[in-house]
């Protein structure tokens, strides 16, 4: 686009190329099956009142754990509207204790904290998380992905800035869809926590109607 009425410039070109990223990495992310892409961290420092830091790459939880009678016990989502009440019926820590949690983001200072209800014992919390997609903002910067995640995100920059010249992106708009299957179906492919399929092979034989 270098006519002065299509010009895009490298400032925009960077936002737009960001934006695809956080695209590209929101629907990734957004289902369970691909966990192989999360991170573990344990012990999160405790600031009180049942909150705990969550770590500064904090981007999404995936699951909290509570390390009671010697093993691991997962924790159950709560409702964030819900926390006199979770405050004031989960005293009783322990074995036969029920874990509740709820995430709060500070859109002020940008801190991001997890509520546990009741408090758990002292380095007893470990928690599964995505980490925040990466900022590209230097000629130096890079994405070492697969191709198709690199395709995506071409495609989708080149869309928005198709869009702010109020051009016809039908065409890449149509791949970057054929795209999203292709790297959505990629991403169950390899994540090996995934239930394997036992499918029906019943076969109805037209031969003495024998299965």
């Amino acid at each position: 686009m270098t006519v002065d009425s299509d010009s895009v410039s490298d400032l925009e070109l960077n936002q737009y190329i960001n934006e695809s990223y956080h695209e590209l990495y929101d629907f990734i992310t957004v289902a369970d099956e691909a966990k192989l892409f999360t991170v573990n961290a344990t012990n999160p420092p405790y600031l009180g009142e049942h909150a705990f830091y969550l770590p500064g790459d904090f981007y999404r939880l995936v699951g909290l754990h509570v390390y009671v009678n010697n093993h691991y016990r997962p924790a159950i989502p709560a409702d964030p509207s819900e926390y006199a009440e979770l405050a004031a019926t989960s005293a009783a820590s322990g074995q036969d204790a029920v874990y509740r949690y709820f995430v709060r983001w500070d859109i002020n200072t940008g801190e991001r904290f997890v509520f546990v209800f009741p408090v758990p014992a002292e380095n007893a919390l470990a928690i599964t998380y995505w980490p925040q997609p990466k900022e590209l903002s230097l000629d130096s910067d890079s994405l070492d992905n697969p191709a198709s995640w690199l395709e995506f995100v071409m495609v989708a920059a080149a869309i928005k800035m198709l869009n702010k010249v109020e051009r016809d992106a039908t065409a890449l708009l149509l791949a970057k869809r054929q795209l999203e299957k292709r790297i959505t179906k990629a991403v169950y492919a390899s994540d090996f926590s995934y239930p394997r399929v036992i499918r029906d092979i019943a076969h109805h034989s037209t031969f003495g109607d024998q299965w």
